[in-house]
């Protein structure tokens, strides 16, 4: 913080300008760049002085070598976090609970290697109630705000009397920072403040590609710490962080129904016209009471698209990364307000809902990773275990044909181990 007139019974650990120098170069205390194409200087007349600020986390607030930051000692209070579920966990989230419970009192990393809708929010509840017992600092993070928003509601309404900051852009901290849940990005306001950090879709964009965020994380974890990885699609370079015994491998849904397969179904979309047997297939779908997700991979084709057969589908909405009401759209088809939704892969993670079926337009030009997790908005909720998801292409692919082996192995693991129905 910059203003000491919002200190409560707050201690001061130090205070400093928010860009340093550091052997000859220039230094972030809020995000830790070093790059000087980041930093940008200008002469003020004001102060007579050239001024110099970091644009790499100007959206958290300007750190600049003029201006005084305080940083607050961090402290611990403990709770006694009690947590309601509204269903008993499966087997399988039982195993994973208490190998993530294991990992915590030895503040020790762990990986869950877990499918879509295996229920790993519901898999730490046990292990985020332990830790705040002891008194530890908590936060629940991920790269992508729309799956912060859902975890959100989810861990809020299980922990109804715990005070919990929830931060993301345009959201400010009320609480004391004992238990957080964020985008990674936010971390970057922590400074040796977290005992336990769970990062949920490790990795998605941007944490997978922004060396900075991972900086972020550790910067905002105590030196004696664990973290707590999840994620459906775990790349080799991550997987090779964890040993054996540290990777947690989950193949079920907690409803104990295996993950639904694609159907391909060859087809060139031409975004300029109506076409019958695609328009046939939303008009079926809504007829039939389901939900169906668009799924597109350039905003521009989406929307010329949309264009067209928002004439003929009244309740059509479409959704991007950039729509600024996009979170408001998502919350209206949440309530059942839209019955088809062309969408980018902002979607492709963290969204749950009932009767929800899937199309992916032009499939063949998606990754491997994008169509298992696409694949995994289907059939989440447990009075909905089923549903459809088709790929639609011009030509088979190989990241097409993994995304399929990748959803059958783990059906089949999870047979295997006596975790889905016969």
């Amino acid at each position: 913080m910059t203003d000491k007139t919002l200190l409560t019974t707050e201690a001061i650990a130090r205070e400093s300008t928010g860009v340093v120098v550091e052997g000859h170069r220039h230094k972030c205390i809020q995000c830790g760049n070093k790059h000087e194409a980041w930093f940008h200087h200008y002469y003020s007349t004001t102060h007579q002085r050239e001024i110099t600020y970091c644009r790499k986390c100007l959206q958290l607030g300007r750190m600049d070598n003029f201006n005084t930051v305080i940083i607050v000692k961090t402290h611990q209070e403990s709770s006694l976090a009690p947590y309601s579920l509204p269903f008993n966990l499966s087997k399988q989230q039982l195993y994973a609970s208490q190998k993530v419970v294991e990992a915590i009192k030895k503040r020790e990393d762990l990986l869950l290697y877990a499918v879509t809708g295996a229920g790993k929010t519901e898999m730490i509840f046990e292990a985020i109630q332990l830790a705040r017992q002891r008194g530890d600092n908590v936060a629940v993070v991920s790269p992508r705000v729309d799956v912060v928003i859902e975890l959100s509601y989810r861990i809020v309404e299980a922990f109804e009397l715990e005070t919990i900051d929830v931060l993301y852009q345009g959201m400010t901290q009320k609480g004391n920072g004992h238990f957080v849940i964020a985008t990674t990005h936010q971390l970057l306001r922590f400074k040796s403040h977290f005992d336990t950090i769970f990062v949920d879709e490790v990795d998605a964009f941007p944490l997978s590609q922004d060396p900075s965020l991972w900086h972020a994380i550790n910067e905002a974890s105590k030196s004696i710490h664990s973290h707590i990885y999840m994620s459906a699609t775990p790349n080799k370079s991550l997987l090779a962080q964890f040993t054996s015994n540290q990777i947690v491998k989950l193949p079920a849904r907690f409803h104990r129904y295996p993950l639904p397969l694609p159907k391909f179904k060859l087809f060139k979309l031409n975004p300029s016209k109506k076409q019958l047997h695609f328009y046939q297939l939303l008009v079926k779908q809504i007829e039939k009471g389901r939900y169906t997700l668009v799924f597109f991979n350039h905003i521009e084709t989406m929307q010329q698209t949309y264009d067209i057969y928002k004439k003929h589908i009244e309740s059509l909405i479409c959704v991007h990364s950039e729509d600024a009401l996009r979170h408001e759209k998502v919350e209206g088809l949440r309530r059942g307000k839209h019955r088809v939704v062309f969408t980018t892969t902002i979607l492709e993670r963290g969204f749950t809902m009932a009767k929800l079926d899937v199309v992916v337009i032009n499939s063949h030009t998606f990754s491997k990773d994008a169509l298992v997790q696409i694949a995994g908005r289907v059939g989440r909720k447990k009075e909905c275990p089923t549903g459809d998801f088709w790929f639609y292409h011009e030509g088979l692919t190989m990241k097409m044909i993994q995304a399929r082996n990748e959803i059958k192995k783990m059906n089949k693991l999870g047979r295997a181990r006596g975790w889905l129905r016969e």
